[in-house]
């Protein structure tokens, strides 16, 4: 950053000799006096920038770029708690979404009237027609669902059902194209709490993540491997984008928009076991995540096609860890678990490993035994745990006594390991001192130094005189 604030001064005292020489051979008599740039102004304004805002500039400069780099996103993991219906009552100019002009009057404004020279010489008064806002409908309703991570609004300004026998007023029809009723997924979910059965609830969140974002660190994880087994077809992308997750009974509403709701975190590679995977991991990772604040990833592959499973582990957890994801790269609060399988029904071997390069060594050497010859199924591996709704923001969890369930919470119960330190140990903090811009970001860094430099130049030829005489300083310039 100091070459880069050093280039920056050389740019801002090239510019300023470029303005000083254009400016004494273009500007004669008064002008030159007023705006050309004298050698005082010269050193000044060199000196202001290279040792005030220049420094300054790429300070808050690095900061934003180190900032953009260690932000990455992870899942948070939790359970439905409540299905709202917001009611907005409609009134003419109000706050409801879906309205039309109506009622117009007459309104007006005085405008400035300008000579030939741009000079302002009187005003006059411009009358035109306005119109008030009415709304189609009497009320519009928001759908929202709450959970323990957060509200999701899964629909907005919905008119009625059957708008137009809400119309505001009677004479004009409703729009067919304008979205009512009540939406299907809204539904579900409130049949499902009204039963006592709340789903399971996926978002993702943004999060610091000072390993992934040092260039330097050899915490890093590596692998040769991972090409090859590309080419074959056996690393899964990781899931990495939440979707909303509907149930076979439940009809999503062309074009709503949802948010970030489910995330299906279970990859079979080269096999086809059957099962409600997809129910019983988004079931685990809510009670997982509220829990323990984890974020469980199974990955089902074919035991004939990897013969050795600690190298095909590393490549995965490199992979996933890699560049190719970005920031959406292996979160630091995952568990990974690969399960190898010859029949589809029993696990050969298993191999584990978490987002972080250090802690839970212990669960993951028992997840590699414990598991070695279970079932293969998810009922047995992860079963369907259910919670109770106490508040919007609370949940009792009743555990489903799944295989890894008593393993994760266990003698070697998971613990999600805190980047900064602040759960006891030494943390990853020291890192971030090793973050550097990157190339592009430092030139986008260098061009606004550039832009400032010119700006200052800009403000030194226009207004260089005049902020002499007003703070007294005109033996600076020699006027």
């Amino acid at each position: 950053m100091i070459l880069l604030i050093f280039i920056a001064g050389l740019l801002t005292l090239a510019v300023g000799l470029l303005a000083k020489w254009y400016l004494d051979g273009h500007l004669h008599g008064v002008e030159h006096d007023l705006y050309a740039i004298d050698n005082r102004e010269l050193a000044v304004t060199t000196c202001i920038m290279c040792f005030l805002v220049l420094p300054l500039t790429g300070w808050v400069g690095k900061e934003v770029a180190v900032s953009n780099q260690v932000s990455f996103y992870e899942s948070w993991n939790g359970w439905e708690t409540a299905a709202q219906k917001l009611v907005t009552t409609c009134y003419e100019d109000g706050s409801c979404a879906h309205h039309y002009d109506c009622d117009p009057y007459e309104c007006g404004e005085w405008v400035t009237d300008y000579d030939d020279k741009g000079k302002p010489v009187g005003k006059h008064y411009e009358s035109r027609t306005c119109y008030h806002s009415c709304p189609y409908c009497t009320e519009e309703w928001t759908f929202v669902v709450k959970s323990t991570v957060g509200d999701f609004t899964i629909a907005a300004n919905n008119l009625p059902t059957d708008p137009d026998s809400h119309r505001w007023r009677w004479s004009h029809s409703v729009p067919s194209y304008l979205p009512s009723g009540v939406p299907d997924f809204w539904w579900a979910v409130k049949q499902r709490l009204d039963a006592g059965n709340p789903g399971p609830v996926t978002v993702r969140k943004s999060y610091d993540n000072f390993i992934l974002a040092s260039q330097k660190t050899n915490l890093h994880k590596f692998s040769g491997d991972i090409d090859g087994y590309l080419k074959a077809g056996l690393l899964p992308a990781l899931v990495r984008e939440a979707n909303l997750y509907a149930r076979p009974a439940d009809v999503r509403n062309s074009g709503d928009q949802y948010a970030a709701y489910m995330l299906n975190r279970v990859y079979q590679v080269g096999v086809k076991v059957p099962g409600d995977w997809d129910e019983a991991i988004n079931r685990f990772n809510a009670e997982f995540g509220t829990q323990l604040q984890g974020d469980l990833h199974i990955v089902i592959v074919d035991a004939n096609k990897v013969l050795n499973p600690d190298n095909y582990m590393g490549a995965l957890l490199a992979y996933w860890e890699g560049s190719t994801f970005k920031k959406e790269a292996l979160s630091k609060n995952a568990v990974v678990i690969v399960l190898g399988t010859r029949d589809g029904k029993t696990v050969d071997w298993a191999r584990a490993g978490t987002g972080m390069p250090l802690g839970n060594e212990a669960l993951v050497v028992q997840l590699q035994f414990d598991l070695k010859g279970a079932n293969l199924d998810p009922a047995t591996l992860l079963g369907y745990p259910k919670a109770r709704v106490v508040s919007e923001s609370k949940v009792d969890i009743q555990p489903a006594g799944s295989l890894l369930e008593k393993i994760l919470w266990g003698p070697h119960k998971f613990a999600r390991v805190h980047m900064k330190g602040n759960d006891g140990q030494s943390g990853f903090l020291y890192l971030q001192n090793e973050i550097e811009p990157t190339t592009g970001q430092k030139i986008g860094i260098l061009f606004v130094m550039f832009l400032l430099s010119c700006g200052a130049w800009g403000i030194t030829i226009r207004f260089g005189h005049e902020i002499g005489q007003r703070l007294g300083l005109g033996s600076l310039y020699r006027r």
